[in-house]
């Protein structure tokens, strides 16, 4: 008996002392609390039966205290066995709370309006971002379910209602914009995504929607829209040709004017190569050598994606001819690369036909004047031989003379000038002295000079005559009249003072004309241009160009220096390792 009692002592003590261990991991304290002060006096009423026994006072049935014993190995093995569970749901309480305060602040602190529907429509949750979209705060939402379809603009609810329903009651994702109208009355336009939800076991739970503020991306939009108009309605509406390219130099846009130019319609030209466009008719100079090369030179610039400007005639799908000129540019991506190619061209048939028509007005004009000037020429020369003309007629004869003389000599000028700025002047090369064409251009220069001037000529340092000829190649006619205009120019502008010209040879053949005369500041930077003139009287400005042309048409170049302190220099240099051809 002793035993049994002593037993159910011992461990109902050890299962007050487990409930009390249990109390830091309840979740309830006073009840642990309350529960190991009941098992506590439970141990205290065991033990006094205990002492009672001992002292022979008492002896309970042994029923009794064997069903005592029991209950007592219940009670501790029962607190033994709750102790890792209570762990385990505190350990499994704390987990929950901090998932769902990620999960929370995941969702809270978002820019974003986020919502979960239940299936019947009611609100499980929104987000405290609905109510700096739309003036409402979550509690709104969740107590007024119709809200949300309340705030929708009358234009769209419709739309947005029916994209998120369905017919057997579960919608499937869905995305699309539309306008709401906040708590003040103001409109905002919003990016939404719904999709539905689904338990792990298939259940459907309703509908997991975000709502996002697009305003600023919408003006950005209507004012992308704005600019593409304009840019539109500029390209639509412009009198040039615009073609835009991929990388591979296939169209992928023509304005109205290249497609009224090469007469296809839009869906035609769209897909098509610019180089097979160009290749159709394209007849650069009507030169079929010069049409290849610049095909060949278009397919090499789209590749490199290099700026080219290139002029060709087109003929159009219908047959319609059209001389261009274009510019091709390469559009870059934001990694350097070329993206595309926008190729610009301008009609100028008009204007070739207007400069067409003035060469032949000038080449007929030419022509005709040559005939009379032959009469303007001669006849006063024939008359200054009669014996009955006072000095005075024969002064004037001789004026009418020398001008028509200038006249022809104009004419000319004007002719050679024309085919070397159009490249069809015919070289005759020749290999000849230039020392003595230099004596001989002085000479003629000198000729009816009231104070002839002095001009020296040098070969190397050397006066002329110590040296041998200096044989140079060159079209002579051209040469010996870029000579005649340099040296009678600087002979008109020396000022009475000495003319040097001096020859230095070598791989070029460099001749500097030099004199004291000074050219004015504003005359320095376009001396070499036509019709250029400082006021010379009889100047026309086409001697310093005609010589520029000259040099250029023999490889060579020309290049002036002038300043009051030491007067003007022209340098013509002329390559001089050629060999003339021979036969």
């Amino acid at each position: 008996m002793i035993a049994i009692v002593l037993c159910s002592t011992i461990l109902q003590f050890a299962a007050g002392c487990l409930a009390l261990a249990l109390i830091a991991h309840a979740g309830r304290k006073w009840a642990w609390i309350l529960l190991s002060a009941g098992i506590f006096i439970m141990a205290f009423r065991r033990a006094h039966t205990l002492i009672g026994i001992i002292a022979g006072r008492d002896t309970p049935p042994l029923s009794y205290e064997t069903l005592g014993l029991v209950i007592s190995i219940l009670v501790f093995f029962g607190i033994l066995m709750i102790g890792p569970l209570l762990r385990a749901m505190r350990e499994s309480a704390e987990r929950l709370a901090k998932s769902e305060e990620r999960y929370r602040t995941v969702a809270d602190f978002t820019s974003g309006w986020e919502y979960w529907l239940a299936p019947d429509g009611a609100f499980i949750y929104v987000s405290p971002a609905c109510e700096q979209l739309t003036g409402h705060s979550p509690k709104e939402f969740m107590d007024d379910p119709g809200l949300f379809a309340s705030l929708i603009h009358p234009d769209h609810r419709k739309t947005v209602l029916s994209a998120m329903s369905s017919a057997d009651g579960i919608p499937g994702p869905a995305a699309f914009d539309f306008m709401l109208r906040d708590r003040q009355g103001n409109e905002h336009w919003v990016a939404h995504s719904s999709l539905p939800v689904f338990s792990d076991k298939g259940a459907y739970l309703g509908i997991r929607g975000s709502a996002r503020d697009i305003d600023h991306r919408k003006r950005l939009e209507d004012e992308l829209r704005a600019s593409r108009a304009l840019y539109e309605s500029l390209v639509q509406n412009a009198r040039c040709l615009v073609l835009r390219l991929d990388r591979d130099g296939v169209v992928t846009f023509a304005n109205r004017c290249a497609l009224e130019h090469f007469q296809y319609p839009e869906s035609a030209m769209a897909g098509m190569r610019l180089t097979d466009l160009l290749a159709r008719g394209c007849r650069a100079y009507q030169d079929k050598a010069v049409h290849e090369e610049m095909l060949a030179d278009l397919t090499r610039t789209l590749a490199s994606g290099e700026r080219m400007d290139f002029e060709c005639e087109i003929v159009g799908r219908e047959g319609g001819r059209f001389w261009t000129e274009w510019i091709s540019t390469a559009v870059p991506d934001r990694q350097g690369g070329i993206s595309e190619f926008v190729c610009v061209g301008i009609d100028v048939t008009r204007r070739k036909e207007m400069t067409r028509l003035k060469e032949d007005m000038t080449r007929i004009m030419r022509h005709d004047l040559k005939s009379p000037l032959s009469g303007i020429i001669g006849i006063p020369r024939i008359i200054r031989q009669e014996e009955n003309i006072t000095p005075r007629q024969a002064e004037m004869l001789k004026a009418v003379e020398d001008a028509g003389t200038m006249m022809l000599a104009l004419i000319n000028q004007s002719q050679e000038l024309y085919k070397l700025e159009t490249g069809t002047y015919e070289f005759r090369f020749e290999e000849f002295d230039l020392t003595a064409m230099l004596r001989e251009v002085i000479t003629n220069t000198q000729l009816g000079r009231d104070n002839p001037v002095t001009v020296t000529v040098s070969v190397d340092d050397c006066p002329d005559g110590e040296t041998g000829p200096v044989n140079l190649c060159g079209e002579r006619a051209l040469i010996y009249s870029m000579l005649s205009n340099l040296i009678k120019n600087a002979v008109e502008a020396c000022e009475g003072k000495p003319v040097s010209v001096a020859v230095r040879t070598g791989q070029e053949c460099r001749i500097s004309i030099a004199n004291a005369g000074a050219v004015s500041p504003s005359m320095q930077s376009r001396f070499f241009e036509k019709y250029a003139t400082d006021g010379k009287p009889g100047g026309i400005g086409l001697g310093t160009y005609s010589a520029r042309l000259v040099a250029e048409q023999h490889g060579g170049s020309i290049a002036m220096c002038s300043s009051a302190e030491s007067g003007t220099t022209v340098t013509v240099r002329i390559p001089s390792g050629k060999s003339c051809p021979t036969g």
